[in-house]
This record gives structure tokens, C-alpha cells and sequence, in this order.
């Protein structure tokens, strides 16, 4: 457990070295800046009660994506090259010629990505719940388990990057993980295509899609939690028909079950390659 936590350390140390707080800070100004567009756009019919009530909704419903699409892409820029990085430089060998163990390496650096990665996703969610109830003067505290699932994210992301890092280059690594993403993306397109157009080969094909990678489950747990606040125009768009059905509670537990079985295969790949 020490040589774990020493690991992660290190892996924070080098996280801060790297300077990569500086994404951090421009993607709070992002999220901030999202915020004050949309209160800028609202001020234009201030007298209009539907846009008011709105706007604020939406705001924080989209926000919460563009939270998730900045703590799953930090979560990837780190793990990606947590293990095939330092292969590439040399650096690894000397804590791999040391009294430790090799999925005490993989489980070190998946703390070290993973706590860096949940910190700042937090931050940003809180610093958008803070953003729309200043600016706009509305809180939506009852939508509190929203931002839970979205934690998830990284940790997907992050988890599968990091395996992808156990055995291919770094920009291999990139470019698996890049694709992996756009698997899991491609249900979400399919499936409204499949509703609008009534194509049963594509309804079928995301059905499958959303078990390589299940970022869509996730999805579908933040929008069941965000249907409080959805104002009923949106609840006819494809946006949401695309998610009729409730989620339920196994769904998660998949999701925690493929991220505990990437790692395990992170921990057993690393420990039979050749470094």
C-alpha cells in the first residue's frame, strides 16, 4: 500500500511539473465563460418569464456536458502517457529495478490520474452549480446526483486509457482512446437516427455499441437525474425519446464491473510485458 501511494504521489508531482493545472484553470474559465454567454443571451428578453426560467435550465443541463467532456479528456491526456511515456524515456525502468511490485506500478499511477483527474472535474461542476446561481440566480440543488455519475467519467475514461498505456506507444495510446470515445459516442447519434428515420439496423447496432465502451449508461443515469429540471419542449425532442426508458440500478453496476475488470487487465498485461 505504501509503494502505491508513493507512486501516485510522484505521478501528482509530475501531473503539477508538467504545468497541466494550466488546462486546469482555462477550462474553469471555460466553464464560467458558458455560464456568463448564456445569462448574456437570456439578458436580451429579460421580461420574457418562459426565457427566464428556461435558459438557466438548459444551461446547466449542457453545462454538465461540457463538465464531462473536460474531466474525461484530462483523465485520457494523463493516463495516456502515465506508463507508455515514461517507457518511451527511460524513467520507468528505474522504479521497476526497485523493490516493487509491477500492479503496484499500474494501481499507483491509476490513483495518481484518477485523483488529479475527480479533483478538478469536482471543482468545475461545483464552480457551474456556483456559476448559474450567481449569474442567474437559480440552484437546482434537488439534480445533487447528477454530478455524482459524472465523476464516472474520468474514471471510464482514465481506467481504459491507462490499459491501452500498459502495452502500446504513447500515440497509439492517444489514438485507441480516441477512437474508444467515438464508439461510445456513435450509440447516441445512432439511436435518434434509428427513432427518426425508423431503422431498426441501427437501433440494433447501438444496442450493442453501448457495451464496448458504456459511456451511454452513464449518460442516461446524469439525464433520469436532470429530468427534474427539464422544461417540457426539450422532453419531446430526440434528445430525451432517445432515453425513454428509465435506467436501472444494474446499469451502474456494469459500469463499475468494466471499469474493475480494464484494470484488473491493465494490472495483468503490465506484469507480462517485456520492459
Amino acid at each position: 500500500m505504501r509503494a502505491i501511494c508513493l507512486i501516485a504521489s510522484l505521478t501528482l508531482k509530475e501531473t503539477i511539473r508538467r504545468r497541466l493545472w494550466v488546462a486546469s484553470l482555462l477550462a474553469s474559465l471555460a466553464v464560467v465563460g458558458f455560464v456568463f454567454v448564456a445569462k448574456m443571451g437570456a439578458s436580451v428578453r429579460a421580461h420574457d418569464p418562459i426565457v427566464q426560467s428556461v435558459v438557466p435550465r438548459i444551461t446547466l443541463i449542457l453545462g454538465l456536458d461540457v463538465v464531462k467532456f473536460f474531466g474525461s479528456v484530462m483523465a485520457m491526456t494523463l493516463a495516456s502517457g502515465a506508463i507508455a511515456l515514461e517507457i518511451e524515456r527511460g524513467m520507468l525502468y528505474a522504479v521497476l529495478y526497485k523493490p516493487v511490485h509491477r500492479y503496484q506500478v499500474v494501481l499507483g499511477k491509476w490513483v495518481g490520474v484518477l485523483v488529479f483527474a475527480l479533483v478538478n472535474t469536482l471543482f468545475w461542476t461545483v464552480l457551474l452549480y456556483v456559476s448559474v446561481r450567481v449569474m442567474m440566480g437559480k440552484s437546482y440543488l434537488e439534480t445533487w446526483r447528477a454530478p455524482l455519475v459524472v465523476l464516472l467519467y474520468p474514471v471510464l475514461f482514465g481506467t481504459l486509457t491507462l490499459f491501452f498505456s500498459t502495452f502500446a506507444s504513447m500515440g497509439l495510446t492517444i489514438a485507441l482512446s480516441i477512437i474508444s470515445a467515438g464508439v461510445a459516442w456513435s450509440e447516441k447519434p445512432m439511436r435518434e437516427f434509428g427513432i427518426v428515420f425508423d431503422i431498426d439496423t441501427l437501433m440494433n447496432i447501438a444496442n450493442n455499441v453501448r457495451w464496448i465502451v458504456p459511456m451511454n449508461h452513464l449518460r442516461r443515469w446524469v439525464l433520469e437525474e436532470m429530468m427534474v429540471i427539464v422544461p417540457e419542449r426539450m422532453l419531446a425532442s430526440q434528445r430525451f425519446q432517445a432515453f425513454e426508458n428509465p435506467p436501472s440500478g444494474w446499469e451502474i453496476g456494469y459500469v463499475f464491473g468494466y471499469i474493475a475488470v480494464v484494470l484488473a487487465l491493465a494490472v495483468l498485461v503490465f506484469g507480462k510485458r517485456d520492459v
